[in-house]
């Protein structure tokens, strides 16, 4: 790890880059990146949508963010309602305290409980706000230290992956060991036995760096080629029938006991081109609100390709550590 110009801690990565097409052909790193990239499937979608500036082109995500922000506190059960919903807690916080390279802001953890004596609130929670049972304002019991970097420098093992010599990356975030088996294919694919066209560029990336490269997984397969052009972000095509058969499959109708039913009200063009707005009930935003605090591995994992036709450098990312293959 080192520091970059503005004293923020960087990771490096090495690219080996077609310098006729301008285009990355793979890159090689350490375990500190490929920890970074593992980690962006532990955000939940809110944290992504606030890191991205309510930019992230995650559908209609920005929009429902903006939705929680502009309600008034007195729409929610509690204040910790709504900035539970804002700033989502990650469940892999305390790994991701780790990273050499932190892509979440949040900095310090703190954990609340109900000070009233006698009350029926039991579990602690790390949102400060008013108790559901009593009302009583919560108060701070613990206020846990973020882990300094420097005390696990000597760590052989990363955060979520083991010490292995180098990882290869390849342009759409397949993540693979840098072995013989996948080294010496690629000498032969790319001509690197050669090196007469190609480039060996070393990046250090910082945090700022990092959330441009999440914003770029987000919708295209071209996330390396695109950091290191700077090129605009662009979302890549998407069969949206593909989509919409994917979320909603076919099947025979029957209900899961399980589950009960949430009942919308749709009002629609005469023609039913399209959807005008709908009258729903408090269940239905709950279940709306709560896709903020979803962690994206977990909507992958849902949803697999449907989420991006595989147009996304993240479905490649959990392909990697799923053991699905490379390409």
């Amino acid at each position: 790890m080192s520091t970059s110009n503005n004293g923020g801690p960087t990771v490096a990565v090495k690219l080996y880059i077609d310098k006729e097409k301008k285009k990355v052909l793979f890159a090689e790193s350490d375990k500190e990146f490929v920890d970074v990239l593992f980690s962006f499937l532990t955000l939940p979608l809110g944290t992504i949508v606030r890191l991205l500036g309510k930019q992230s082109q995650i559908g209609c995500l920005d929009e429902l963010y903006k939705s929680v922000e502009a309600l008034s506190e007195d729409n929610f059960q509690t204040k910790a309602c709504k900035a539970m919903l804002l700033r989502p807690t990650n469940a892999a916080g305390s790994h991701c305290d780790r990273l050499k390279v932190k892509v979440d802001d949040t900095n310090e953890r703190f954990i609340y409980v109900c000070p009233t004596s006698g009350c029926l609130a039991l579990s602690f929670s790390s949102f400060w706000g008013v108790c559901n049972y009593c009302s009583a304002t919560t108060t701070l019991i613990l206020r846990e230290k973020p882990v300094d970097c420097r005390t696990v420098e000597s760590n052989d093992d990363g955060v979520f992956v083991k010490s292995d010599p180098k990882f290869i990356i390849f342009d759409d975030l397949h993540v693979a060991p840098a072995s013989t088996s996948t080294m010496f294919p690629l000498l032969c694919k790319f001509g690197l036995l050669e090196q007469r066209n190609i480039e060996e560029k070393v990046l250090e990336l910082n945090s700022h760096k990092i959330i441009n490269l999440l914003k770029r997984a987000l919708v295209s397969k071209q996330s390396l080629t695109g950091l290191l052009c700077d090129h605009p972000v662009e979302t890549d095509s998407v069969n949206l029938d593909h989509l919409r058969e994917k979320l909603f499959p076919k099947q025979e109708n029957t209900t899961d006991p399980k589950f009960n039913a949430v009942r919308i009200t749709i009002v629609q063009t005469k023609d039913d081109s399209s959807v005008l707005y709908a009258e729903v009930g408090y269940d239905f935003v709950d279940l709306v609100f709560g896709l903020l605090s979803l962690p994206l591995g977990s909507v992958i994992k849902a949803y697999g390709q449907a989420i991006s036709n595989g147009s996304s450098g993240l479905d490649n990312i959990y392909r990697s550590i799923n053991g699905s293959g490379i390409g």
